[in-house]
């Protein structure tokens, strides 16, 4: 029976028949595109559900262990044994960190993860962004404030953290940036020396082996590195980007090789960290290299409940829990090192007994040590999506079903671009993550409501919108905003998830300012290549802007205040700081207390303006440097 026959039979069947064609678009392959322009928005509505029960099940399926691992093995540890380090989370900075210290043959190096290891889902770069909110993870979100984030679905926003070996570097969308020479020389500013541009960029140059012999033949070849354990590439996707970074170009931005190059304000084709069909995780990068060191113990599926100090306020050991429930105690010779990330690492420390005085109290926490800035100078990068549609559709099937023909990369194509209002200036006021999509609406609408989390109605008018028509769909994001969160405990209890209080807007001149950001973007459609197509800026009709003119710059405040989502690079909740300020010192030690160090984004004083995975690799590669000259031993 022709499958237009089928779809007279009733229109239940109609909606199943599409569904099942537009999962088998988004990861069969099938040539269903023609069909899915015909649907209506409310079998559209039904699209979702089902999509999502497909993401689970290929999830689940890849999750099943074959054969033997290729990561470290489960360690087996009695209670009461001695390492020399123990390390907390295997994620970005733990795995570096691990790979590292374990470089001195004769430190016995613990690593805690609280996950296992990473799914053949994970692994695949192409899979593993389709999939990306199915993959392991700490299901947190932020708590609903009743002024920022409305018009998303619970009106909260999903903080997505990797539970798994490599952390969020194995849940990710693998960008590679490394972030402004002015990030550094702020945080030196803020008192802490060494950490000033051209001594990072030698800890970046460090974990790099950059695969793209046009960038190591330009200028800024000098900025990289090809023997590094972290796979760099950058996709050629040029037959999809060129006609658009014209257009940038003609609205009066520079075109550039890359984004981590000496020049930083401009676009271009974005990197990624994925090489030879593999995500390059810390995990797949420094774990799996190393897996047979005899002197590296992995716990994995085990929490860290509690760091175990002496009278003298020395960390000397961790109490663990395993899924099993069995509680058990290790102890560190010289160190016991935090690397659980923004949100854990603080929430932690807190429950160990070092943080706010008063609030360890309310939480009846006995108070080892009163640090009153630790959760404190929470940041993130607020991003909006912005969909504009053009009226060209693209000639061939196959264009429509580019995703699933490059399941070895990032696969779609991307631009990435930083801009400033003040052309003088050598630091970007914003970032832009543009990417273009075929005709049809099930990618947008997937964005729309499985990534970003926006209410139905406007997913909708997405769909809608989109429906006969390509897309660039942009992602505008704040890289340096002045409002501040916090972590906070919800109890005492380490199984419990702390408070997560996002303080998007907080400070008003964020918002203003992001208006103005997103009217800079927005100005492309004014460019001659882009009116030829008779672009159109999708309203996405966001119910609390209802009775604003769009696209004025009212509107388009009240849209980034009720739409703004997360990057997912939380920062700042241990910041380092001169002493009274910093909860680490320059050299990422605990203020305090002895023999404990953070070594995560949590870290970091003020936020990069760009992805903060690279920057967080970064910071363990020079953490295990320091480490290392503290005691005196060199591989």
């Amino acid at each position: 029976m022709a499958i237009n026959e089928i779809l007279t039979i009733s229109p239940r069947l109609k909606v199943n028949v599409l569904s099942v064609g537009a999962i088998l678009t988004l990861f069969l392959g099938t040539q269903f595109n023609s069909i899915l322009q015909s649907i209506s928005m409310a079998e559209v509505s039904l699209l979702v559900p089902l999509i999502q029960a497909v993401e689970v099940a290929i999830v689940a399926l890849s999750s099943i262990k074959l054969g033997v691992s290729e990561y470290p093995p489960q360690a087996h540890v009695e209670d009461g044994q001695t390492f020399d380090f123990i390390v907390v989370g295997a994620g970005s900075a733990g795995c570096v960190l691990a790979n590292r210290l374990t470089e001195i043959s004769n430190w016995k190096v613990l690593l805690i993860e609280a996950g296992d290891d990473p799914s053949a889902a994970s692994n695949s770069p192409g899979i593993s962004m389709l999939v990306s909110s199915k993959l392991p993870n700490w299901n947190y979100f932020t708590v609903n404030d009743g002024y920022s984030s409305q018009s998303l679905k619970e009106k909260r926003i999903e903080q997505l953290a990797g539970r798994m070996l490599g952390g969020s570097s194995s849940i990710n969308f693998m960008f590679y940036l490394r972030g402004n020479k002015a990030d550094y020389e702020t945080w030196v500013q803020k008192g802490n020396p060494g950490w000033d541009w051209n001594n990072v960029t030698s800890y970046f140059k460090k974990s790099e082996r950059l695969n793209d012999r046009i960038i190591m033949e330009s200028e800024s070849g000098s900025l990289h590195n090809t023997d590094g354990y972290l796979g760099v590439t950058r996709p050629d996707w040029s037959h999809r980007t060129s006609e658009y970074l014209d257009a940038f170009k003609q609205n009066g931005h520079e075109i550039l090789i890359e984004n981590n190059g000496h020049q930083q304000l401009g676009y271009a084709p974005a990197s990624f960290t994925a090489e030879k069909n593999n995500r390059q995780s810390t995990a797949n990068a420094f774990l799996k290299p190393v897996k047979n060191r005899k002197n590296l113990y992995v716990l994995k599926n085990t929490k860290a409940r509690k760091i175990l100090f002496d009278k003298c306020k020395r960390a000397v050991g961790v109490e663990l829990k395993s899924t099993g429930g069995k509680v058990i105690k290790v102890k560190a010779r010289k160190e016991v090192v935090l690397s659980a990330g923004a949100i854990n690492t603080p929430q932690l420390l807190m429950i160990s007994g070092v943080g706010p005085k008063e609030h360890l109290e309310k939480k009846r926490i006995d108070v080892l040590l009163n640090s009153p800035n630790v959760g404190k100078n929470l940041q993130d990068h607020p991003l909006v999506p912005i969909v504009i549609t053009r009226d060209q559709k693209f000639s061939s099937v196959i264009e429509n079903i580019e995703p699933l023909k490059y399941l070895d990369r990032f696969p779609l194509p991307a631009i990435v671009g930083f801009a400033a209002l003040n052309k003088s200036q050598s630091y970007p006021d914003y970032q832009a993550t543009a990417v273009p999509v075929p005709v049809a609406p099930i990618l947008p609408t997937l964005l729309c409501s499985t990534v970003f989390t926006i209410n139905d109605k406007s997913c909708t008018v997405l769909a809608k919108d989109t429906k006969l028509k390509g897309a660039l769909v942009g992602l505008v994001t704040h890289v340096q905003p002045k409002s501040r969160g916090q972590i906070i405990l919800r109890t005492s209890d380490p199984e419990d998830s702390p408070l997560i209080y996002s303080g998007y807007f907080n400070n008003t001149e964020d918002l203003e300012n992001f208006a103005k950001y997103v009217e800079d973007y927005v100005s492309v459609i004014n460019t001659p290549y882009l009116r030829n197509l008779k672009p159109e800026i999708i309203d996405l009709r966001v119910p609390q802007c209802q009775d604003l003119k769009f696209p004025s710059h009212e509107y388009w405040k009240c849209y980034i205040l009720n739409l703004s989502s997360s990057h997912y690079h939380p920062v700042g909740t241990c910041a380092m700081g001169v002493e009274g300020v910093g909860v680490v010192d320059e050299r990422l030690r605990v203020r305090g207390v002895r023999r404990l160090r953070v070594v995560d984004a949590s870290v970091m004083p003020t936020i990069t303006r760009g992805n903060t995975n690279a920057p967080t690799i970064m910071i363990a590669e020079k953490a295990a440097d320091m480490i290392k000259h503290d005691y005196g031993s060199y591989e």
